[in-house]
């Protein structure tokens, strides 16, 4: 599933190619993906510009203007697709969003990515807003029983974390994926806090140098423990993997366990 760093580069991509663009059509291959009808979306959308594409979360925010603006998640496997205007529709197609000159199309073989139109606004606080602090982090572990990892992908609390960078952001803060929230003491959350920002921001620069381009995938090779090529980390401790809510989670033995 693309994650936060892969969503920053796909949107700076898109707006490369995208903004101020007029939409001409949006076109609904598959039913169910969205509340709105293709007819409803197209009275909002159509022949609007394109102001801009931005990440929101785990999604792209495709901003046409005001009470014009569509959210898209690629869940699991969800693609887009650069095509020239024209052009036969892909396989596992969900939409099209026909622009004057080229469409941008939305894949899934599973069917799982969806978009909405105009949705309300979240009150998470965005993984690399400058108000995720020690002192915010520090107030949302106070008391909780939930593991950590848990909670760093919880994106009613924090937006934009998926199962991966909880991994690297964990090993990165030298804390156990398995450790109770408010166990955890300050040092350590303060520690978190700033691996939240360095690891996302150092992963969007690799997934730039490697996928300058990129509008779809997942560049993961760079990953120091949640790669499951790799057997030990930059500092040699052997890389272990188990079931964490149902997800695989990566760890090692450098990271401290707090209970």
């Amino acid at each position: 599933m693309p994650e936060l760093p892969d969503l920053q580069v796909f949107s700076r991509n898109l707006n490369k190619a995208l903004q101020k663009k007029k939409l001409r059509h949006l076109y609904l291959d598959a039913a169910g993906k969205t509340r709105t009808s293709e007819k409803a979306l197209n009275e909002v959308l159509a022949g609007k510009k394109l102001k801009e594409v931005s990440r929101l979360g785990k999604q792209l925010l495709f901003d046409f203007g005001k009470d014009a603006k569509l959210t898209l998640h690629l869940m699991l496997h969800g693609q887009l697709v650069w095509m020239e205007a024209g052009s036969e529709r892909p396989k596992h197609c969900i939409a099209r969003l026909e622009f004057p000159e080229h469409t941008l199309a939305l894949t899934d073989f599973q069917k799982a990515a969806h978009f909405a139109l105009n949705p309300e606004p979240t009150k998470a606080i965005d993984a690399l807003s400058d108000a995720l602090s020690t002192k915010w982090l520090k107030a949302q572990l106070a008391g909780s029983r939930s593991k950590i990892k848990a909670l760093l992908m919880d994106q009613q609390r924090i937006s934009g974390i998926g199962n991966a960078y909880a991994d690297e952001i964990l090993w990165t803060a030298r804390i156990a994926p398995g450790s109770i929230a408010g166990k955890i003491p300050e040092k350590a959350v303060t520690r978190l806090a700033k691996a939240i920002r360095d690891v996302l921001k150092n992963a969007e620069k690799q997934i730039l140098k490697q996928a300058p381009d990129a509008i779809s995938g997942e560049v993961r090779d760079f990953m120091n423990v949640h790669n499951h090529h790799k057997k030990h980390s930059p500092d040699g401790a052997e890389i272990q993997k188990t079931t964490m809510g149902g997800r695989p989670t990566y760890y090692t033995a450098e990271q401290e366990f707090f209970t």
